[in-house]
């Protein structure tokens, strides 16, 4: 089944949304690689990738941030200027950010990571 998405003569525009998602589900059910679907269908191999990209985000949407406080060891705190800016900044795989006003010894670092 061949469909066309823009007459002839007239510019390309945005495919519609309904229809967007209808080419995208009818490729996930068929046993048709992207190329055949794409050549079946009369649209561009880039644009059915472009539409599964949108398709993943809108089922697995952006994971929210969330802050947790850390509680920093007395002995990691005492000494450490806590009322300048920050000196290192660190972020996890996990997400999480983890500021330092400043920088610490790797054992001291540890600690602190170990804790959070």
């Amino acid at each position: 089944m061949r469909i066309t998405l823009d007459p002839p003569g007239r510019a390309r525009g945005r495919t519609p949304d309904a229809t967007r998602r209808e080419l995208v589900a009818r490729y996930q059910h068929s046993d048709l690689t992207q190329r055949a679907f794409c050549e079946q269908a009369g649209i561009p191999i880039s644009t059915l990738q472009w539409w599964l990209v949108k398709a993943r985000r809108e089922v697995t949407p952006a994971t929210p941030i969330t802050f947790r406080e850390v509680t920093v060891p007395d002995d990691v705190r005492r000494g450490r200027g806590l009322d300048v800016a920050w000196a290192v900044e660190i972020t996890t795989r996990t997400g999480m950010t983890l500021r330092l006003r400043e920088p610490l010894a790797p054992v001291l670092l540890r600690r602190v990571l170990h804790s959070a």
